[in-house]
């Protein structure tokens, strides 16, 4: 069988009779599933393609369980993405070319690139929906759009950025946002090279203060996350060998890196910077702790990072890995010890923080325990942060919870004037545009208001109705609710939707990613009727979305006919809500919350999202994907190779639940063989007789369907397909295998209906494949539209026997092969079996079952083994017999024979 010809075939079949696309149909249940739009700046790889396979095998598997689906497909242009790669081009930048010619792009091509986005966004936008259809989704296309470029979808946005705003859900304040110098705009996660899900932190910055010997005043502002620690600081650290900036911050001479300057002055400082020293200059000289007024040394640290706060660190050697490491550098140093006039006594660590996971000194207890600073630097705050208390020498906070008295700590240092606010990034950011973020406090910006605590509460009433997928992501996804705080929601460059009423501004990325959902539902109307943007006024989406105006009235004053208005209304109606949105794990902290929120915020409670579905990432080989390791691989390349089905095959068994999946290439020949298995038992189906009744045999492997079928549907109901795919491929072509051993005769019919239902089960993962053995078991219907197979309960719960027979048979025959290595002859002459004894049963029927099981199998052993086999009933063996049968039939038990080979 060539895969790759019958897929093009069945591809184009699906196409031409146009078998995805949903319409409202009252008489059927609808089954609303969505998969996140990707961005139209570049094409699918192989780390796109494990989700929306998933996504794609529970579409299938709900249209076969006489739903009415509906699973459409949109892109995404909006932000710095695409904006960064015509920047980039234009620059003839390399790795962007090479990337481009990765996906398929031609050189004549990536020039044409270069006249700008929308050129852009709808060749890579093609490519995608080609890729989409070659690896056999089952999209409706008739509601494509893509986002910034498409004018309807645009003022879809506009409508719900009024609504927002027009129900204090958008606030204008002033707030930390990651921010693009380059770009001069707030940098969302969609916006970023680097960085997705990182957000601001707020640092304290402590100011140590420092006296020259003319009296000159200068502050070192040590930036810290663990204020608490003040109490047990020894040293301040400033990377040697480099130039730090003096300025005059809000009236205050500071030293701080070079870096902290432009942080400071985004970040509503009045900054006039007066000129530079040499880090050098400072070291061995004495500042004084704010805090405790004591006297304590400057020094050098290699390991400070001057791009981190401002430059400056304080040095808790009890309590901090990496301080305790300077610290002991720097005493092994004589020399440097003269120099700055430091001794061990002045270093000693200080503790002030009291656990019972720790010592003393955790920071020196870890270092002894762990290879990596960083690891025992991230395990310590955790422990100290939720079950530490100061320790006596912390004045009045002594004897308080690090937990509880932190952030009042840091408001009472505040007040008293000894410290201020430095806001960093969790980790490296950088924008689209290449270049690194930092950031910026920004004032009369938009925000989202997600700190609303009213907004909260629904959320949280909500999520705890929705089913998740799978249910371990919960405690994600109620932790992101918590921590949740007000978001910018525009920026002002990049391509996207203008705030309605400030033009200025842009709808950032992410924020117009919540509930495009609802706009798939009358795309379709709008699409086909080209339906204008003007025409879509607010009073008409609200009509449509929610219900509310005269048809009559809102026809007349926008324009759109009656008809189309009632159309749409019809559209939404039906198919909202969206039943299942499918995504990666890496969703959970932003669009996947936002998608939640923006719901509840705009649209009636029977219209918000009934589940959500995450999974890991992709690997490949074991290793994480990377431009450097070489292997992100385009989903097209893949499908070249092996196929649509093989490459859907192996990437939705590789992992379920949170796991990361592993594309592993060695894999698919065995899966392909598994499937040819299939393909040549139809084949030959013809050569297999009917019987009028079911032996034995049959019995097990029709309770062997059963089970199947029952225990696949949970698993794809729940998306766990790699089960799925275990039950119907694996265990179905295993007992089917064992069925052919065990059989004299094999049953036609019992073949045809398990074969049938087998390739039902495999349709939605494998499903060009199962449409050519469809046909070619007589069928002209597509296998993608049929019903899905029933099970019997009755039939399982009877089969219990039935099963525990097959087991003791294939034990059996585990146990002689077993005895054939131990004693060394492969290829014996006869092999007798002796059953125990009846007096070793529970009853003499028990007993005679078993009897009448091996007689009844005693073929079947023959054939196994090559030899005849005799059984033998050891109530008859007496003292007449040999030794060796007497003892074999001593040790024979229920379940167990004994087994003596010649």
């Amino acid at each position: 069988m060539n895969f790759k010809d019958i897929e093009i075939k069945w591809q184009k079949a699906w196409d031409d009779a146009k078998i995805f696309e949903s319409l409202p149909d009252r008489k059927r249940k609808k089954f609303f599933v969505t998969f996140p739009y990707p961005y139209v700046n570049g094409g699918p790889h192989i780390g796109h393609c494990f989700s929306f396979f998933r996504v794609d095998c529970y579409a299938r598997f709900k249209r076969m369980n006489d739903f009415n689906v509906l699973y459409p497909q949109g892109f995404h242009a909006t932000g710095e993405p695409i904006l960064g790669t015509v920047e980039r081009l234009k620059k003839d930048d390399p790795v962007q070319i090479d990337t481009f010619k990765l996906y398929g792009a031609t050189e004549n091509q990536i020039d044409a690139f270069k006249k700008g986005p929308e050129h852009v966004a709808r060749f890579w936008m093609k490519k995608w929906v080609n890729d989409f259809k070659l690896s056999g989704c089952s999209i409706d296309w008739s509601r494509m759009f893509v986002t910034a470029i498409t004018p309807t979808y645009n003022r879809f946005i506009e409508w719900q950025y009024n609504k927002l705003k027009n129900n204090n859900y958008i606030v204008q304040g002033t707030h930390p946002v990651v921010w693009c110098p380059h770009d001069q705009s707030p940098t969302g996660d969609h916006d970023r090279l680097k960085g997705e899900g990182e957000s601001p932190v707020e640092y304290t910055m402590i100011k140590f203060v420092f006296e020259d010997e003319d009296g000159h005043r200068f502050i070192f502002p040590c930036a810290t996350l663990r204020p608490e620690t003040i109490y047990g600081v020894t040293n301040i650290w400033l990377k040697p060998g480099i130039e730090y900036s003096i300025a005059m911050i809000n009236n205050e001479n500071w030293v701080v890196s070079k870096k902290a300057i432009e942080k400071l002055s985004n970040q509503l400082f009045n900054v006039n910077e007066l000129g530079v020293v040499s880090s050098d200059f400072f070291f061995g000289k004495r500042c004084k702790n704010p805090v405790t007024n004591k006297e304590i040394p400057i020094l050098p640290f290699d390991h400070v990072d001057t791009d981190i706060a401002t430059g400056v660190v304080m040095s808790v050697p009890a309590h901090a890995p990496h301080d305790w490491f300077g610290i002991k550098e720097l005493l092994k140093d004589n020399e440097k010890k003269r120099l700055y006039n430091i001794s061990s006594d002045e270093l000693k660590p200080i503790p002030v923080i009291f656990t019972e996971e720790f010592g003393e000194f955790p920071a020196i207890e870890l270092m002894e325990r762990m290879k990596n600073l960083d690891d025992a630097t991230s395990l310590i705050y955790k422990k100290e942060f939720h079950s530490g208390v100061l320790r006596n020498n912390c004045g009045i906070y002594a004897g308080k919870k690090i937990s509880d008295v932190k952030d009042h700590l840091m408001i009472v240092f505040k007040n008293n004037g000894v410290s201020d606010s430095i806001w960093e990034t969790t980790d490296i950011v950088v924008c689209r545009c290449s270049n690194k973020c930092h950031v910026k406090i920004l004032e009369n910006q938009w925000f989202l208001n997600y700190s609303n605590e009213r907004w909260k509460e629904s959320v949280r009433r909500h999520l705890a109705t929705m089913r998740l997928y799978p249910e371990i992501s919960r405690e994600q996804f109620e932790n992101t609710i918590e921590w949740l705080r007000d978001k910018a929601c525009a920026r002002k460059s990049g391509l996207g939707t203008k705030l309605p009423w400030d033009k200025a501004w842009i709808v950032e990325t992410l924020s117009d990613s919540t509930v495009y959902m609802a706009y798939y539902t009358i795309a379709r109307v709008i699409n086909q009727n080209d339906i204008t943007a003007e025409t879509l006024t607010d009073d008409v989406f609200d009509f449509i979305f929610l219900g509310k105006g005269d048809i009559k009235i809102i026809s007349k004053s926008s324009g759109m006919k009656p008809e189309l208005l009632k159309d749409m209304r019809e559209n939404f109606e039906y198919f909202y809500p969206v039943d299942f949105r499918g995504s990666g794990k890496d969703l959970m902290q932003h669009h996947l919350i936002f998608y939640i929120f923006h719901h509840v915020a705009l649209f009636p409670e029977k219209c918000w999202p009934r589940s959500i579905g995450v999974n890991g990432y992709v690997n490949v080989g074991g290793e994480k994907m990377s431009k450097s390791k070489g292997n992100i691989i385009p989903l097209h390349e893949l499908i070249e190779r092996h196929g649509a089905d093989l490459v859907r095959l192996n990437m939705v068994t590789s992992a379920e639940s949170l796991d990361d999946a592993d594309w592993r290439e060695e894999n698919i020949p065995s899966l392909r063989n598994r499937l040819l298995f299939l393909d040549n038992l139809i084949e030959r189906i013809d050569t297999f007789q009917g019987k009028d009744k079911l032996d034995h045999i049959d019995e097990w492997l029709d309770v062997q369907l059963n089970k199947i079928i029952k225990e696949s549907t949970i698993a794809y109901d729940e998306t766990r397909f790699r089960t799925a795919v275990n039950l119907t491929l694996f265990k179905a072509i295993n007992d089917m295998k064992w069925y052919l051993k065990r059989t004299e005769i094999p049953n036609k019919r019992l073949l045809v209906i398990f074969i049938t239902d087998i390739i039902k089960m495999l349709a939605p993962i494998t499903p060009h494949f199962c449409e050519e053995l469809w046909k070619k078991l007589g069928h002209s219907s597509f296998i993608s539209l049929e019903k899905w197979p029933d099970y019997n309960d009755i039939a399982i719960m009877k089969g219990g026997q039935i099963e525990r027979d097959e087991t003791l048979i294939r034990k059996t025959i585990d146990d002689v092969e077993h005895i054939k290595r131990m004693v060394k002859k492969q290829k014996p002459s006869k092999i007798i079996l002796f059953v125990a004894k009846t007096e070793k049963f529970s009853s003499e029927e028990d007993k005679n079952y078993q009897i009448n099981l091996l007689e009844s199998s005693s073929n079947f052993f023959s054939k196994e083994f090559g030899c005849d086999v005799e059984i033998l009933n050891s109530d008859f063996i007496t003292d007449r017999h040999d030794h060796a049968y007497q003892k074999k039939s001593q040790n024979a038990a229920p379940d167990k024979f004994g087994i003596m080979l010649f």
